[in-house]
């Protein structure tokens, strides 16, 4: 609820029990929103970190082995 105003906004409702229509579609959403966006994020920044690392791990490696034989 708004402080000053006594406005319920569905945005900002956080009553998990909240019966507004508006109110639950807005959370359901968010939810789902929030689980994919978090799901697919990690995979590509996993997918892309890992590639850079293991390239720059490679890199070393190699350069180590070299520079100790």
């Amino acid at each position: 609820m708004g402080v000053l105003t006594g406005e319920h906004r569905y945005q900002a409702c956080r009553d998990e029990d909240c019966q507004r229509f508006a109110c639950r579609v807005y959370a359901e959403g968010y939810r789902d929103g929030y689980a994919d966006g978090q799901a697919a994020g990690f995979s590509e920044g996993y997918a892309a970190g890992y590639a850079e690392g293991h390239a720059d791990g490679q890199a070393e490696g190699a350069s180590a082995a070299a520079g100790s034989g």
